[in-house]
């Protein structure tokens, strides 16, 4: 019984530690990149808790590329879920941050980032890539649930190995068999003192009946 509670409790120990060591999704990001031709790729699927980060590449001159969505449906880009990244260019001339977080507040910005995550959580977002010449490009963003999988091969708490029961029962028989033997053995014993104790006395009784005998045949000499 000490080693099947010995054993269990090194199961839950183990599922506890294995279970506290399965790390959540760690965040990645996910590059767009704005080219003359259009976006690559025009449709990504990431997972909850990751960015996309769109970065412009088209050099064309007097050509920027402005990300949006419409997050309320108002047919305008300013609401505070919308998307609006500003004016994108290819390449920035000052030393000024080059990059934006969901802002159009730099005068000079390449990148735009927005993390999926709170607001922007599950689901699909149609934007829009509007370039300054009137072109429009279209693009999705699709967002899944960050699913965690647990692979490991730890087995459940309560899981038993081998014939571990099977022994727990082979030991109760064992010791079972063995109080039985030795029942046997007493029994076997008790049989045989009894058996010598019968055989000793019809001896005695022979003995002294030979004796009566021949202390008669004397006499009557």
């Amino acid at each position: 019984m000490k080693r099947i509670t010995s054993l269990l409790g090194l199961l839950l120990f183990s599922s506890v530690v294995l279970t506290g060591s399965v790390q959540a999704h760690s965040a990645d990001t996910f590059t767009v990149v704005i080219k003359e031709s259009g976006l690559t790729p025009s449709s990504s699927q990431i997972a909850y808790n990751d960015s996309v980060i769109w970065h412009n590449t088209d050099s064309r001159e007097n050509i920027t590329h402005r990300i949006v969505f419409d997050f309320d449906g108002d047919g305008l880009f300013n609401g505070t879920d919308d998307w609006d990244s500003g004016e994108l260019v290819s390449e920035c001339n000052s030393t000024a941050d080059n990059s934006t977080e969901n802002s159009s507040q730099s005068n000079c910005n390449i990148t735009f980032l927005v993390w999926f995550n709170g607001t922007w959580g599950v689901g699909e977002y149609a934007y829009q890539d509007m370039l300054s010449d009137g072109t429009v490009m279209n693009g999705t963003i699709i967002v899944v649930e960050d699913v965690h999988i647990e692979n490991s091969t730890a087995p459940a708490i309560g899981s038993s190995f081998g014939t571990f029961e099977n022994n727990k029962g082979d030991d109760g028989g064992d010791d079972g068999n063995e109080a039985d033997d030795v029942r046997q053995m007493l029994l076997l014993i008790g049989a045989g003192s009894g058996l010598g104790a019968a055989a000793l006395l019809v001896l005695l009784l022979m003995r002294r009946s030979e004796d009566d005998v021949v202390k008669g045949s004397d006499e009557e000499a």
